[in-house]
């Protein structure tokens, strides 16, 4: 049975899209993206282990966040959808889709995302990143990777996001997680695959975007915008939901590789 609490839905008509959070999100982050999904598609979110104040996996592991994943779609009845992944979660949703050699995954969207190889992070960056942050130290880290204000209710879920990650979890994606490379395992993906990402992002940048993330897989398609920070999901919930709309409504369109500045 699944946790109400960690896994979010929003409309029930259309093809199903299923929602991967940032480190240090929870299924709330997608919740103004689903908002102006509903009308057409069944938006899924789900919160994975050690955060939104949910237990941690035993052993986490990128395979073993895919794995999980898909347990709770099974849980769902889902077997046919489009999968979309931010930062973190999109690491963890390019595992998913390789394991899902039975074409259940449709399309790849992937925002802002972790590269399947390793993610270049400075020593103090690391260190400050392995500290439970309290308040004052979780403000610091939304107003850094930020670029547009948030609303209210939006910084108050992402501060407090922050807080709820579970230790255990924090340490392994610092030292382990963004360590791991899975390229050999997902380089060979044959499906539509679009990234998002915006090129004011100081937590990964476009040009990592494009040398560790887009040269990996022979077909996909990048689309930029500016003026917006790392958690496009909610600076920017319309821009990210209209490319969504288009990306799932056309998805031939996104099998020619290239660039695109919107």
């Amino acid at each position: 049975m699944t946790d109400k609490n960690s896994v979010l839905q929003w409309g029930s008509n259309g093809k199903t899209i299923v929602f991967l959070h940032y480190f240090g999100g929870s299924a709330q982050s997608w919740k103004w993206v689903g908002e102006k999904l509903k009308d057409s598609f069944r938006c899924i979110s789900i919160t994975l282990p050690g955060f939104g104040g949910t237990p941690s996996l035993q052993a986490p592991s990128i395979q073993c966040y895919a794995k999980y994943v898909q347990d709770q779609l099974s849980l769902l009845a889902v077997n046919n959808y489009i999968l979309i992944g931010h930062s973190m979660g999109g690491k963890i949703s390019m595992q998913l889709a390789a394991n899902e050699a039975d074409g259940s995954v449709k399309q790849l969207i992937l925002i802002a995302p972790s590269p399947p190889s390793t993610e270049t992070i400075s020593t103090k960056e690391k260190e400050r990143m392995l500290k439970m942050p309290d308040r004052r130290e979780a403000e610091k880290t939304i107003d850094k990777i930020t670029k547009k204000p948030l609303k209210d209710d939006q910084y108050t879920l992402a501060v407090q996001n922050q807080l709820d990650v579970d230790n255990t979890t924090r340490q392994w994606w610092v030292l382990e997680g963004v360590e791991h490379s899975i390229v050999n395992i997902v380089k060979s993906l044959h499906l539509p695959i679009t990234v998002l990402a915006s090129e004011d992002d100081s937590a990964i940048a476009a040009d990592v975007i494009k040398k560790k993330v887009i040269s990996v897989f022979v077909q996909s398609k990048l689309i930029t915008t500016r003026h917006a920070g790392h958690l496009l999901p909610m600076e920017e919930p319309g821009w990210v939901a209209e490319r969504i709309r288009s990306i799932v409504s056309h998805p031939s369109t996104n099998m020619a590789s290239g660039t695109i500045k919107i």
